[in-house]
C-alpha cells in the first residue's frame, strides 16, 4: 500500500450491474435492426436522462491510493485534468473518507501500467457525477483496511481506533497511515463501509482553491508539450492543407539539407521531418516539396449546403401527439424559422501531440488524453505490441473540449519513435491545428409551430440537420447501420422539453468531407440555440413575456419541471428581469437541460461601434449537490466565455478546398476586453452531483440573440451573430 506496484485486476469489483447493463444494451442493438424506428426513438428519448455508468478496471484501494513517506496520500486519478478542476473535487471526496486534511491528498494522473483504467474516459461532464460514490467507497475501504491492521497489531477492537489527519490512535497506541502501511504485507478488504453523511463533511460543500493552482501559476512543466526525455528528437508530420487531399508526389531533398534535420520519414501514409530541435523540424517541413491530389476545391456555400434539413438519413427521435398533421391542416397559421451554426474548431492553447518512446517489447507515450485506455489499445495495434506492453502516461492538457479523445496522431507519434529508435516529441503547428482538426459539426434547424387563437402553442416540430460527432468512429460504420443518425451526441438536446401536447424532433444526418466530432456541450449548444431562439420568437409573436411564457409551459408536478421553474424564478429575481433596463441595453433569456443539470441565463447587451457587446450575464445553475461551489462558479464562468466566443466570433470558412483559418488572427475568440460582469447563482437541494462543465454553455448564444432583438429589433438566426 505504500510503494508496491501491482497490475490492476481486470474486473468490475462489486459492479456486476454493469455486466447486466451491457447485456441489455446488446439486446437493444439487436432489436434495433429489426425495428429501427420505434427502438431508435426509445433510445434517443432515454439517452439524455440515462445515468452514465462507471467503467473502472478495479476498485481495489491499493490501485487508487498510495501512502507516501510524509504520510500524504497520492491519489491516482483516472480522469484527465484539462482545466475543468476535476482534481480538486475528487481530492475533496477522498479526503473526507480517508480522514485526512485536503492538503494531504496529492493528485496525479493514473498511468495504464500500474494504475486504474477508466474505459469511459473523461468527457460528457461525467467525472464527478460517476465517481462521487465510488471514490468515497474506495477511500473508506482503505481507511478501514488501515484501521484493521492497526487493531491487529495493537490487539484492540477496530471500533476503539480514532483517526485524524491520517494518524490513528487508541489509548497509548499511535501510528500514521504510512507506518502501518509499511509494516503490513497482507491486506484484506472489508465489505464496503458505511459512508459519511453529508452533514459530517469537512470540505465538501465549501469553497476550495484548486489543488493544481500553484504548479500552473508557477509554470511547472506538467503538460505534454513540456515533456522531455534523454536523447529526445523532435518531429513534425506532413499533413494535407486541403480537404480530402492526398499526396501525389514528394521531394525531400531540400528538407534533408536543413541543419539539425536527422531524417525524413516516408512510410506509407506517414511523412515526417525528424530533427534535433523543434525549429529545425518545422523548417524542414516547410522545405518539403509536396504536390497534392485535391478531389474537390470546396467553396463555402456548397460546403454549408451539405448540412441541410431534408438531405441524408432521417431519424425521428421524438414523437408525441400529431404535430405534423396539425401543421399541415393550417399552413397559413404556421410560424416557421430556420437557424444555422457553423463549422468550428476547439482552438485550445496547447496543440495536439505526444512524446513517445518505443523499444523492442514496450512503449511509453506521454499525452494529455481523454481516453487513455482507448489510446493504449490503438497505439499497441499500430506498432504491433500487446496492449499490456504500452504504457500511457497521462499529462495535464492545455484545454481539450472533446478534441483529445482522438488517438490517430498519438499512433503516428509512436510509429515515428519506433522508426527512429529514439524518443520523439511531436506537436501540431498552429496551422495544422486549424486545418487538420476534428471539427464541431455545422448544423441547420427548421422549427415550426401552430399558434392557437389565444396565443397558446398547439404543436411544434424541430427538424435538425447535422453531421455526426461520434458514430463515424465506430467499427464498420456500425453506428450508422443501427442508429441511423448521431442523436446520442450531435443530436443531444434536439427534443422539445416544454409541455406542448403535439411535438416532434427529427434528425437529418449527412456526412461531410472533413471529420467532425465532440465539441464542448456536444449537441446541446446548437440545439439550444435553435430551440430557445425559436421560443423567444414565439413569445414576441404572441405578445408574451419570454420568461413568463416558459414558466407557463412547465406545468405539472414532474421533478424536472419543478426544477426548471425554480431556476427560472430565481433567474428572474437575481437578474432584475422585471425591472426597467438601462438606456441602450437589450435583455434576453434562455434555458437548457443537460447532464441532469439545468442552466439558464439572462444576458444584457449593448451595441458599441456597430458591434454586439455583452455587458452582463446572470447564470443560474442547478447542478445537484455542489462538491466545490467555487469550482462550479469557475466552470460556469468559463462556459459563459466560451459561449460568448461561439456566439459572436467562432466559425470556420472554406475556400478553394481549404479551411481558411491558419491561426488566431483568422479565428478570433473572446478576449479580456470582451469579458462582461458575470454573476453565478448555484441552486442546491439534491443528494448527488450532476454535470457542470457543459450545461452552462448552452443558453448563452440564444440569450445573446434575444437581447440583440430586444435592443435592435433584428432577429439574428445564424452564428456567429453579426449586425451587418
Amino acid at each position: 500500500m505504500a510503494t508496491e506496484e501491482k497490475k490492476p485486476k481486470k474486473k468490475f469489483s462489486r459492479r456486476k450491474f454493469l455486466q447486466r447493463g451491457a447485456i441489455v444494451f446488446g439486446g437493444t442493438i439487436v432489436a434495433t435492426i429489426a425495428a429501427k424506428g420505434p427502438i431508435r426513438r426509445f433510445i434517443a428519448q432515454t439517452a439524455e436522462n440515462t445515468d452514465t455508468p462507471i467503467l473502472i478496471s478495479s476498485l481495489e484501494p491499493t490501485f487508487w491510493f498510495e501512502v507516501m513517506p510524509d504520510n500524504t496520500i497520492q491519489y491516482k486519478s483516472t480522469k484527465l485534468e484539462m482545466g475543468q478542476g476535476v482534481f480538486t473535487g475528487l481530492a475533496m471526496l477522498a479526503a473526507e473518507e480517508l480522514e485526512v486534511s485536503l492538503e494531504q491528498i496529492k493528485v496525479v494522473h493514473a498511468n495504464t501500467a500500474n494504475g486504474v483504467e477508466d474505459s469511459l474516459g473523461t468527457g460528457g461532464s461525467n467525472s464527478t457525477l460517476t465517481l462521487y460514490k465510488p471514490i468515497r467507497e474506495v477511500a473508506a475501504t482503505m481507511r478501514e483496511m488501515l484501521k484493521a491492521q492497526a487493531a491487529k497489531q495493537w490487539s484492540v477492537p477496530v471500533t476503539a481506533i480514532k483517526v485524524e489527519n491520517g494518524v490513528m490512535t487508541s489509548g497509548n497506541h499511535k501510528a500514521t497511515y504510512y507506518e502501518i502501511s509499511t509494516s503490513t504485507k497482507e491486506w484484506k478488504a472489508p465489505e464496503t463501509p458505511a459512508l459519511k453523511p453529508t452533514s459530517a463533511f469537512k470540505y465538501v460543500g465549501k469553497n476550495v482553491k484548486r489543488v493544481d493552482l500553484k504548479p500552473k501559476v508557477m509554470g511547472k512543466p506538467i503538460f505534454g508539450i513540456d515533456q522531455t526525455l534523454p536523447d529526445m528528437l523532435y518531429a513534425v508530420i506532413l499533413q494535407s492543407p486541403y480537404i480530402g487531399g492526398t499526396l501525389k508526389s514528394l521531394n525531400t531533398k531540400e528538407a534533408a539539407k536543413i541543419s539539425g534535420v536527422v531524417q525524413v520519414i516516408e512510410d506509407q501514409d506517414l511523412v515526417a521531418v525528424v530533427a534535433k530541435n523543434r525549429y529545425a523540424a518545422e523548417m524542414g517541413l516547410q522545405k518539403l516539396e509536396a504536390v497534392w491530389d485535391i478531389p474537390k476545391k470546396w467553396q463555402q456555400a456548397e460546403f454549408a449546403a451539405l448540412t441541410t434539413v431534408g438531405i441524408g438519413t432521417e431519424v425521428r427521435i421524438q414523437s408525441e401527439g400529431s404535430p405534423e398533421s396539425i401543421l399541415e391542416k393550417s399552413p397559413n397559421e404556421v410560424f416557421k424559422q430556420e437557424y444555422r451554426t457553423p463549422l468550428a474548431t476547439h482552438a485550445h492553447m496547447e496543440p495536439n501531440g505526444a512524446v513517445a518512446q518505443v523499444e523492442k517489447d514496450k512503449a511509453t507515450v506521454f499525452v494529455g488524453t481523454q481516453a487513455s485506455t482507448m489510446f493504449r489499445g490503438n497505439i499497441a495495434k499500430t506498432i504491433d505490441l500487446e496492449a499490456e506492453q504500452v504504457n500511457i502516461e497521462t499529462t495535464f492538457a492545455g484545454g481539450s473540449f472533446g478534441r483529445r479523445i482522438d488517438s490517430k496522431q498519438a499512433e503516428k507519434v509512436a510509429r515515428i519513435a519506433q522508426i527512429v529508435g529514439k524518443p520523439v516529441h511531436v506537436f501540431n503547428t498552429r496551422q495544422q491545428e486549424f486545418q487538420n482538426a476534428i471539427y464541431r459539426p455545422q448544423t441547420h434547424h427548421v422549427l415550426s409551430a401552430k399558434i392557437g387563437k389565444e396565443g397558446n402553442i398547439e404543436a411544434i416540430t424541430h427538424n435538425q440537420a447535422t453531421p455526426d460527432q461520434i458514430l463515424g468512429v465506430l467499427p464498420a460504420n456500425l453506428g450508422y447501420t443501427l442508429l441511423g443518425a448521431d442523436f446520442v451526441s450531435a443530436g443531444h438536446g434536439a427534443s422539445i422539453l416544454y409541455n406542448i401536447e403535439h411535438k416532434s424532433a427529427t434528425i437529418w444526418q449527412n456526412k461531410l468531407p472533413v471529420q467532425t466530432g465532440i465539441w464542448r456541450s456536444v449537441g446541446m449548444f446548437p440545439n439550444t440555440f435553435a430551440i430557445e431562439s425559436f421560443m423567444n420568437e414565439l413569445a414576441h409573436k404572441t405578445g408574451k413575456d419570454p420568461l413568463k411564457m416558459r414558466l407557463g409551459l412547465l406545468s405539472g408536478n414532474e421533478q424536472i419541471n419543478q426544477r426548471y421553474k425554480k431556476v427560472l424564478e430565481t433567474l428572474a429575481e437575481k437578474s432584475g428581469w422585471n425591472t426597467p433596463k438601462a438606456a441602450g441595453i437589450g435583455r434576453g433569456v434562455a434555458i437548457g437541460n443537460d447532464r441532469k443539470s439545468i442552466a439558464a441565463a439572462v444576458i444584457e447587451v449593448a451595441v458599441v461601434d456597430g458591434k454586439i457587446q455583452v455587458k452582463k450575464v446572470t447564470q443560474v445553475i442547478d447542478a445537484g449537490f455542489a462538491i466545490n461551489p467555487e469550482g462550479i462558479r469557475q466552470q460556469v464562468e468559463g462556459a459563459t466565455m466560451m459561449g460568448i466566443t461561439a456566439a459572436l466570433y467562432e466559425g470556420l470558412e472554406v475556400k478553394d478546398g481549404q479551411i481558411t483559418a491558419t491561426n488566431f488572427h483568422l479565428y478570433p475568440v473572446a478576449m479580456l476586453s470582451d469579458t462582461p460582469e458575470i454573476e453565478v447563482i448555484i441552486l442546491e437541494g439534491h443528494d448527488e452531483p450532476y454535470g457542470v462543465g457543459e450545461p452552462p454553455l448552452a443558453p448563452v448564444a440564444p440569450a445573446i440573440a434575444a437581447a440583440v432583438f430586444d435592443l435592435t429589433g433584428k432577429n439574428l438566426r445564424s452564428l456567429p451573430l453579426k449586425l451587418s
